[in-house]
């Protein structure tokens, strides 16, 4: 049996909807079992409204949580046992396999970071995640844990998004791409230039070359490889631009009788284009390269989409990640 630890506190949408977020995914994965952390006065508060059994659903209270101001460095430095830091403890001990939190992203990674510690030989760990793209899906890494990376940093990333792409999406040979400015070899900063050389020569990666923005949708390669900064702009602008979508295709089809009527005939389509698109559904990436199962989902979700975080923390835990990124990562030097 699969446990996940979930830290309820610190999201904007609240405890009683990343509850709602538990239970959805439990009733699509009932033999899940759950250690839920949160602290008493608003964890007991949303529990009111819920029947949780108590042969899948442990509640454990916690002194105090991290805020989503919370300054990351003061947070590590005070030590204190919030719901996130005691969650992350539970994964450590082996009381569970996989730990999930909606709050403060980069005390998240930090903590990730600190209690769990990086696989060996990792320089720095990453953020992963699937996206859709014209072709289907692709991986991409790093999405916002660390600012810069060193070419090494993502020589790493390329053969950790690898073995996750291999894993996640069945790819046997992803093709893997460095983003870029552009694809002609001359252009990019320095670490990006590096980065190529010490890809174009490995055997061990299928490597495409540099990419460009539009070649993320377009699912040009299996693997996209970049930094957090350049990483959590693409993302974010992803999103972004699903949400514009979907407002301007509703705005579309309510303008008009004529075209009230055009919107009905093609609401089935709409509804699978707008499920495709979903961010909700892409919800839960992974801090991939340190020694346990972290997987953070957006501050401001819903239910559904904390229960697809949920889901990805599952996944992750059955197809064992961590042991073959490790495995790995001993096969080759790339150090």
């Amino acid at each position: 049996m699969v446990c996940l630890s979930v830290d309820v506190m610190g999201a904007d949408s609240g405890v009683e909807e990343l509850l709602k977020g538990i239970l959805l995914f439990h009733s699509r994965c009932p033999e899940c079992k759950f250690l839920i952390f949160g602290v008493e006065s608003d964890l007991s508060l949303g529990l009111k409204n819920f029947s949780l059994s108590q042969n899948l659903f442990d509640v454990i209270y916690t002194p105090t949580y991290v805020r989503s101001q919370a300054d990351v460095f003061s947070t590590l430095k005070a030590g204190e046992d919030t719901s996130m830091s005691c969650a992350l403890r539970s994964v450590f001990s082996g009381q569970s396999q996989g730990a999930v939190s909606a709050g403060n992203t980069g005390v998240y990674l930090a903590l990730s970071k600190s209690i769990l510690k990086t696989l060996e030989g990792i320089l720095r760990p990453a953020i992963v995640s699937q996206i859709p793209t014209c072709r289907g899906e692709s991986i991409m890494l790093d999405l916002g844990g660390n600012l810069e990376s060193s070419s090494k940093s993502l020589v790493q990333y390329a053969l950790m998004g690898k073995v996750f792409c291999q894993k996640v999406l069945g790819v046997e040979f992803p093709s893997v791409g460095i983003l870029n400015v552009g694809t002609e070899l001359q252009k990019g900063k320095e670490s990006l230039k590096e980065a190529y050389e010490l890809l174009k020569n490995r055997k061990e990666i299928n490597f495409y070359g540099y990419v460009e923005g539009d070649d993320i949708s377009k699912g040009t390669v299996d693997v996209v490889v970049t930094d957090g900064f350049t990483g959590n702009i693409a993302l974010k602008t992803g999103e972004g631009t699903m949400r514009m979508m979907s407002y301007m295709l509703n705005r579309v089809f309510q303008s008009s009788f004529y075209s009230r009527c055009v919107g009905f005939i093609a609401r089935p389509f709409l509804q699978d284009f707008k499920a495709y698109f979903d961010p909700r559904v892409y919800n839960g990436a992974l801090w991939l390269g340190v020694r346990g199962i972290a997987v953070k989902s957006h501050g401001g979700t819903d239910s559904i989409g904390f229960s697809h975080a949920l889901e990805t923390a599952y996944d992750m835990v059955r197809m064992n990640i961590v042991h073959e990124i490790q495995s790995t990562l001993l096969q080759h030097d790339f150090s």
